[in-house]
């Protein structure tokens, strides 16, 4: 290909070109306005951003973090630099409700909140990557740590339980720049078991004192069962059940020993009532015999 064939060439491609501009600008012409002022848009915003009140941004260059950025409009380089944003002004979170067992047994239900404010934005944006799950991990886990060491008498102070979970999390907290201004506990609600605990509690206390009141003028101890209302000692809800536990062993000794013999399911039903029965009878003898020598 000679000169005078590659000016021609090129003369050509530029005719096409030009061709295909025109066509396009032709085509769009109605849109070039806003395709134009959307261009200008998105090449301001790449030069800069805005930081709004009660928040502070972090400015990232070549993705190494370089300064704070305070409220209002803060140049860029762009497609080089970039800004997080995190709200720097008190914020409340809420713990969805938690199931939590002291360490006497006794379980609760239980909502908590949290106040706090972010006082070091650095830390907060990376040191972790999403501030708030961790805060609700932790809040869940503040939460098990103080009720797990609480009794049933500490459980009702509630300043006291307050105070120690702020004190828990703000331990918690402070590696991701997180101030606790305020928490505490929303509600505390015992559940049906625990609550059936602590009532039978605060009676077997108060017969024990009704016991102590009537032998103190020298009623004997039987006299003094059959006036409060019982025909045993008060006692602990965990001897009860050990006691109750020892007399299902010993029916099931009996029925296997029965069954062993060639007894049938009725007869051995039988029998254990007719035991039941008898030993009822008994009780009430004896609870007559405390009631006659008490009136004597």
């Amino acid at each position: 290909m000679n000169r005078a064939e590659l000016i021609f060439f090129a003369f050509d491609v530029y005719v096409f070109v030009s061709g295909v501009v025109v066509s396009f600008v032709d085509s769009f012409r109605d849109q070039l306005l806003y395709i134009a002022l959307g261009s200008g848009y998105a090449l301001v915003r790449a030069m800069g951003t805005t930081i709004e009140s009660g928040t502070t941004g972090l400015l990232f260059s070549f993705g190494i973090v370089k300064k704070e950025l305070k409220p209002g409009f803060h140049l860029l380089i762009p497609y080089l630099q970039k800004v997080r944003r995190i709200a720097t002004r008190s914020r409340t979170l809420d713990l969805p409700a938690q199931r939590v067992a002291t360490f006497e047994g006794l379980v609760y239900h239980v909502d908590a909140s949290l106040v706090y404010r972010i006082v070091d934005v650095r830390k907060a944006l990376v040191e972790i990557d999403v501030v708030e799950k961790g805060m609700v991990q932790m809040l869940g886990l503040g939460v098990q740590e103080v009720l797990r060491t609480a009794n049933a008498d500490s459980v009702q102070s509630s300043k006291t339980l307050d105070a120690a979970l702020s004190k828990n999390l703000a331990e918690r907290l402070e590696p991701w720049g997180v101030e606790v201004e305020r928490a505490g506990f929303s509600s505390i609600t015992p559940s049906q078991k625990t609550l059936r605990i602590t009532q039978l509690a605060g009676v077997t206390g108060e017969r024990q004192r009704m016991l102590e009141h009537l032998e103190a003028p020298g009623i004997q101890r039987t006299g003094a069962l059959a006036l409060i209302g019982t025909r045993t000692l008060p006692r602990r809800r965990a001897r009860h059940l050990q006691r109750m536990e020892s007399r299902r062993r010993r029916q099931r000794h009996l029925r296997k020993t029965l069954m062993q013999y060639g007894y049938l399911n009725i007869q051995i039903a039988q029998a254990e009532r007719s035991l039941r029965a008898r030993a009822t009878t008994s009780g009430k003898v004896k609870a007559k015999a405390a009631t006659a020598q008490t009136e004597e």
